[in-house]
């Protein structure tokens, strides 16, 4: 079977064609559902942040276009709209592409822990939905093993590194110090309370934070020292804002151009500065065009963050150095699973071997079948040792399918096949043995 990955991020693309295949949460628990019927697919898993979106799956011969097609489909979008945006990652690649993603390598701001969490939730709705089978669960718990250790091990992580941290950094640029300037929350997720965290440390003046609901505003309001307002109230805080940071989940944009340009004419021209980092955007393009009127959107945190990547370039190497080790270790398990039908069998034929002959022991153990059974368990476990662990070693230094041809001539298991049931238990033994 095949594994890939097809996807774009905001190295591939700009966010206005990131914004028209995001992924809502509602929308991403009707599109695993969905996926269900992709012919050929086997196992399936979407990450969908504001910086990337992708499709993970395991099948048949056909299912990386079939995917393409899907996010075509889903989102009711004309192919060669985004084809041309798309990366097409297969085999190690996947594994490889998904460690760089965990370790925070591959984002916007290099080194950030939301994509841990992001990844974590969206393993976990997969897992929920019956999306994941034993390829891609164990390739996305590796890809979360990797993103703890690079955080753990390295300094990569170290400091405020977030696209909320950022958007404030930005802010600072444009005004110097942001003491005295009256900031306007606009939405009450977890990226705007980033956002006002890092704005109080920033000192500024007056934080006002507008959300659909009021609870939640008053939540942060009291939390970070700000003012709460309705969602209805967010036009009227415009006439006394500098700074606008939006970051809602509202699949089209709230703030309009005739509203701003109204509330401008209010404002006498006072300048006023956007940071939208919402995907799909917040604020509408054209009003970057009213007269004193500055608009940001994420993809404009670029450059702020290519100078973040800079102070932090000695830890990526280290980083990359952990995901190295880590895709060899992938690799062996990868490489070993090959063994597991072979393994199955061999337990079978030795099942058979010694079930015979002790089948001549059992009037001695009359009395003692548990112990007879211990005894055969041991056995077994013995004799399957040694070709184990050869292989094993095989899977690490490549070369594992010349072992296993040896063990299908010596015993002979070719002629068996593997439509004899193996014993639950057994099946449990060799994925531990496999796992290990």
């Amino acid at each position: 079977m095949n594994l890939v990955c097809v996807g774009l991020n905001h190295k591939s693309c700009p966010v206005e064609v990131r914004e028209k295949i995001s992924f809502s949460e509602s929308a991403l628990s009707q599109a695993l559902s969905e996926m269900r019927e992709i012919e050929g697919l086997r196992e399936w898993f979407v990450l969908s942040t504001c910086n990337r979106v992708e499709l993970y799956g395991r099948g048949f011969s056909g299912i990386e276009e079939s995917l393409i097609q899907f996010l075509a489909d889903f989102h009711n979008l004309e192919g060669c709209q985004y084809r041309t945006y798309l990366y097409r990652y297969h085999g190690r690649e996947v594994a490889e592409h998904l460690f760089r993603v965990a370790s925070g390598l591959d984002s916007l701001v290099v080194g950030e822990n939301e994509i841990y969490g992001q990844i974590r939730r969206a393993f976990r709705l997969a897992n929920e939905l019956g999306s994941l089978d034993s390829i891609l669960y164990q390739l996305v718990e590796r890809a979360l093993r990797v993103g703890r250790k690079v955080r753990s091990e390295t300094k990569i992580s170290e400091g405020a590194v977030s696209v909320s941290f950022i958007a404030v950094e930005l802010a600072e640029k444009i005004f110097g110090k942001l003491t005295g300037e009256r900031v306007l929350i606009l939405g009450t997720g977890k990226m705007s309370e980033l956002t006002m965290k890092h704005l109080v440390k920033a000192g500024a003046g007056e934080i006002t934070v507008a959300s659909r609901t009021y609870e939640r505003a008053l939540e942060l309001s009291q939390k970070y020292g700000a003012k709460p307002i309705g969602f209805d109230g967010w036009l009227r805080a415009l006439r006394t804002s500098d700074i606008v940071i939006s970051s809602t989940s509202a699949p089209h944009p709230i703030v309009k151009f005739e509203d701003v340009k109204s509330m401008m004419t209010e404002r006498r021209h006072k300048p006023l500065f956007f940071i939208d980092i919402a995907v799909p955007r917040d604020v509408e393009s054209r009003v970057a065009e009213i007269d004193d009127v500055y608009l940001y959107d994420i993809d404009d945190l670029k450059t702020v963050s290519a100078a973040n990547l800079r102070m932090r370039k000695k830890e990526v190497t280290k980083c990359e150095a952990i995901i190295t080790h880590e895709l060899e270790l992938y690799d062996q398990w990868y490489e070993f699973l090959e063994a597991g039908p072979v393994i199955q069998n061999l337990t079978v034929y030795f099942d058979e071997i010694v079930g015979t002959e002790v089948q001549k022991m059992v009037t001695k153990f009359k009395g003692k079948e548990h112990d007879l059974q211990a005894l055969v368990q041991k056995i077994k476990a013995a004799l399957l040792h040694i070709p184990i662990e050869k292989l094993k070693e095989s899977a690490k230094v490549g070369g594992i399918e010349r072992y296993l041809a040896t063990l299908h001539s010596l015993f002979r298991l070719e002629e068996r096949g593997t439509i004899k049931k193996v014993k639950s238990q057994d099946q449990s033994s060799v994925q531990d043995e496999i796992s290990r």
